[in-house]
């Protein structure tokens, strides 16, 4: 079943696709783990979708300028239409597992249905991802994969179908970076992180940024990552 899935999540448009363990995730906050979505989850589906590179790239990086407005809504909007493509490939998933006699809960990539009083998702997509081999976590807070670095959007889909997880990917893409995911963070929200964690950011400063322009992504443009990217 597992291999059907992963083929019908090509056929949709993914180009990422992986499996997690529901009981990696049980150190996640209370409310947000996936048992307390889905009582019987016994796989997570995670699905992921690249960002067009020379769509990543208008966006601007070293301030404020004439431009920089279009610019970052050109940007918002791609990555508002890779949501909404994952979305129906997640839902065709969750679907077809419905139809084989599965309950399954689809995370969307379009709305994460986040709780503003403090930024916290009803699940992690990134965390999941890593939990589905995915990629891992980089110093901008981002998943970052080895094919597209964090230039990518999720989804999930949660089952009591029972899948093999995908293993673990062993890599720090990060440990010989000049960092300019930090350097160049126009609220500086973004610090080097102690060894026992992978990353350090003020989401709320972050996410105050947000709230005054179309986008930001300076963090996710220059990130180096990504073996299959067009440079």
């Amino acid at each position: 079943m597992k291999e059907d899935l992963r083929k019908m999540s090509t056929r949709l448009g993914a180009d990422l696709f992986g499996v997690a363990s529901p009981d990696a995730l049980n150190e996640a906050p209370l409310g947000h783990r996936p048992t307390n979505i889905l009582p019987s989850v016994k796989s997570i589906i995670v699905l992921g979708m690249k960002m067009l590179d020379a769509q990543t790239d208008v966006l601007p990086t070293n301030g404020d300028y004439f431009g920089v407005s279009p610019r970052q809504k050109m940007v918002k909007g791609h990555s508002t239409f890779i949501s909404q493509e994952l979305d129906r490939a997640g839902y065709a998933l969750a679907r077809l597992l419905e139809k084989q006699g599965f309950k399954a809960y689809h995370q969307m990539a379009s709305t994460g249905g986040t709780d503003e009083r403090y930024l916290t998702g009803l699940l992690s997509l990134k965390h999941i991802a890593v939990q589905a081999g995915l990629g891992v976590l980089g110093h901008n807070s981002l998943l970052i994969t080895p094919q597209y670095g964090p230039r990518i959007r999720l989804s999930a889909v949660l089952t009591d179908a029972e899948l093999q997880p995908d293993a673990l990917l062993d890599k720090n893409f990060c440990e010989d970076c000049e960092n300019s995911c930090i350097s160049l963070c126009p609220v500086v929200a973004l610090e080097k992180p102690s060894h026992d964690a992978p990353y350090k950011i003020n989401k709320f400063a972050c996410a105050q940024y947000l709230n005054t322009r179309p986008t930001c992504s300076v963090c996710l443009k220059v990130c180096h990552v990504g073996n299959q990217r067009i440079r």
